[in-house]
């Protein structure tokens, strides 16, 4: 009954990202690189001048790139518009969900943040996808957690 009622809280609360079918379809590197490409899009418009933001504008094209390249596994085709929509998609949620989700979308900017730095530790030969870190150093941390509250807060005015 608890389990029921806690699925029924997020769905009804958005706090489930995905509509049912697009999350059945969706990989999850899928759906993370969409919403890493998103968070790196909101960063970039909030932090121009910042010396970060070539970084920024960078892991919006990296992110936005793996998750064509998984949707042309997962389906035989990707396209760069699909990349477009699917990224204004979750840029939508997030000024939609945000009051209802400070904490997790926090959160998640910190989790793409290492991921980008997984990127980045490889130089500028990438040689594979690095796996989103389950254990984040303290320093990036804090880095991506200043960043998200500030940004969060620009963005969505």
């Amino acid at each position: 009954m608890m389990t029921r009622l806690l699925i029924f809280v997020l769905l009804t609360t958005g706090c489930l990202s995905l509509s049912p079918s697009l999350r059945a379809q969706e990989s999850r590197e899928e759906n993370r690189a969409a919403r890493c490409s998103a968070i790196f899009t909101m960063l970039a418009e909030v932090f121009p001048d910042d010396a970060r933001a070539p970084v920024f504008r960078r892991f919006i094209g990296v992110f936005n790139d793996l998750y064509l390249q998984e949707k042309k596994e997962r389906t035989g085709s990707a396209s760069p518009e699909d990349g477009h929509t699917r990224r204004g998609a979750v840029l939508k949620e997030f000024r939609d969900t945000y009051a209802a989700r400070q904490a997790a979308l926090k959160e998640e900017v910190v989790l793409c943040g290492a991921w980008a730095d997984g990127y980045l530790a490889q130089g500028d030969n990438v040689t594979h996808v690095p796996v989103i870190p389950k254990l984040i150093p303290a320093s990036v941390r804090q880095e991506y957690e200043a960043l998200a509250a500030a940004g969060w807060e620009r963005w969505l005015k």
